[in-house]
C-alpha cells in the first residue's frame, strides 16, 4: 500500500463526536461535515461532474484500533480523492473487511463508496466523528495548505453497518470543497 497519508496517524487522531465540534466548524463546512446522509449525493449536487480517483487498494493488516471497530484483522484499504468539476474536494480513507464484499461492496472501482453505502439502504451508519487536522501534516499533494488562512482542516469518520459486517470511512476535507 502506498503510504499516502500515514494511516496510524489519522486513525490515532483525537475524534470526539460530532456534537462537540459543531460550534467550531467553519460555515462552510457544516453542512459537510454534519451530513447524515450522503456525501456523494451533496457533493454531486452541488457541481457538474463528481469523479473519483483511486489512490490506493490494497488488502492490509489493520491497525489494533480498526481491529478494535472492524472485528477483523485485515481488511481492503482503499483511498481515493473526489472531485468536483476536477477540483480534488476530499480525501477519503475506508477499511472493508472481506464480509462486506457478499453485502454489495465488492469491485467498487473508480465508483463512490457512497453511492454503494446508501443505494443499499441496509446500511447503517454510526456516529459522525470529527478531528482538526494540522495542515502541515497533510501530504504534500493534497490542495490544502496556504489557503483561507487557517492552519487546520476538519475530517470526520463513521462506522457502518449491516449484518455483521462493519466498514470504517474516514474523510478529510479539502480547500477546495463548497457547498
Amino acid at each position: 500500500m502506498i503510504d499516502l497519508f500515514n494511516l496510524p496517524n489519522l486513525l490515532r487522531s483525537s475524534w470526539v463526536p460530532l456534537a462537540r465540534y459543531k460550534d467550531i466548524i467553519p460555515d462552510r463546512l457544516h453542512p459537510l461535515l454534519c451530513e447524515t446522509g450522503s456525501l456523494t449525493a451533496l457533493l454531486r449536487s452541488q457541481c457538474g461532474a463528481l469523479h473519483v480517483e483511486v489512490l490506493s487498494e490494497q488488502v492490509c493488516k489493520l491497525e489494533r484500533e480498526v481491529q478494535d471497530i472492524l472485528k477483523c484483522d485485515r481488511a481492503l484499504c482503499r483511498e481515493v480523492v473526489l472531485y468536483c468539476d476536477d477540483i480534488p474536494v476530499v480525501y477519503g480513507q475506508s477499511w472493508i473487511p472481506e464480509s462486506a464484499n457478499s453485502l454489495g461492496l465488492n469491485n467498487i472501482g473508480n465508483t463512490p463508496l457512497g453511492e454503494r453505502l446508501f443505494d443499499q439502504q441496509a446500511w447503517q451508519r454510526g456516529e459522525i466523528e470529527v478531528t482538526k487536522l494540522q495542515k502541515k501534516t497533510l501530504p504534500s499533494f493534497l490542495p490544502s495548505k496556504d489557503t483561507l488562512g487557517s492552519d487546520i482542516c476538519f475530517a470526520r469518520r463513521s462506522v457502518f453497518t449491516r449484518q455483521d459486517s462493519k466498514v470504517l470511512v474516514c474523510e478529510i476535507f479539502l480547500n477546495g470543497v463548497k457547498v
